[in-house]
């Protein structure tokens, strides 16, 4: 009997070392949201849930919503083209993850999240507003074969994302097909992914925006109860009034629309 008892607590113990490391773990990979920003920022934050700043043709410009964790300060890095882009805007998000669906904890982590930000084909339909008018972002959207080859092949959303370089091809309503090289980051507490063209993006006739100038970055950072995400776009075109106009209000639109396509797939 007395063994019997012994191996009773032994086992309990032992199930309640496995729970313990597991929630050390989870602690351990999650940020805390109030350590990555400064004080003003993350009060602006919890308040609003998202901030925006946008720039164009300043030079020197200093990036100040970037979050302090290893994939965010690596995306600022990821413009490496000689001459610095002439428009930017960052986009920073705070959203409780309990708002996310339907909360499940399942879903609410960096593993699901990987998976959300390659499942291109997900993205064809998504809507976005166009001066006012609620619009079709992507008639078409999937992974594709290579960067100048449009064949069509199923999402990688398999395993983790880290290292992983995947292409796509998105129909844009203002911009026409587009071809894109993505590049996958991913830790235990975030996951990030740059987009970068591989073909021109056109506004009308007129080419706005040559292969490798443009860049969207997105970064999602597990901050325990809250998911944080940050966006950064940098491009560069041709200083005319059309394309100035277009592409401000093109890009910033389009941040958010992705971002609200991502929040939507929880």
């Amino acid at each position: 009997m007395k063994l019997h008892i012994n191996n009773r607590f032994g086992i309990r113990v032992f199930i309640f070392g496995i729970v313990f490391a597991a929630c050390t773990a989870f602690s351990a990979a999650a940020y805390d949201a109030s350590a990555l920003v400064d004080s003003a920022t993350y009060s602006k934050l919890k308040k609003d849930g998202q901030i925006t700043y946008s720039y164009y043709k300043k030079t020197n410009v200093k990036l100040t919503l970037t979050p302090n964790t290893t994939l965010a300060k690596a995306s600022t890095k990821n413009w490496t083209n000689s001459e610095d882009p002439v428009f930017i805007v960052e986009n920073l998000y705070l959203m409780p993850k309990s708002k996310l669906g339907s909360g499940n904890p399942s879903k609410t982590n960096i593993e699901y999240a990987s998976k959300v930000i390659r499942s291109v084909s997900k993205m064809q339909g998504m809507k976005y507003y166009s001066d006012g008018k609620l619009e079709t972002l992507y008639k078409e959207a999937y992974t594709i074969k290579g960067p100048k080859d449009r064949t069509k092949v199923a999402d990688d959303t398999a395993g983790s994302a880290d290292g992983k370089v995947l292409y796509c091809m998105q129909n844009d309503n203002s911009f026409g097909k587009t071809n894109y090289r993505m590049d996958y980051r991913q830790t235990a507490s975030e996951v990030s992914s740059c987009f970068t063209n591989t073909t021109p993006l056109y506004v009308g006739p007129i080419k706005g925006i040559n292969n490798g100038n443009l860049k969207i970055n997105l970064v999602i950072i597990d901050c325990g109860e809250d998911i944080m995400v940050y966006m950064l776009v940098q491009a560069k075109f041709p200083a005319l009034a059309i394309l100035e106009n277009s592409m401000n209000s093109s890009f910033t639109s389009r941040l958010d629309a992705i971002y609200k396509w991502f929040i939507s797939q929880f």
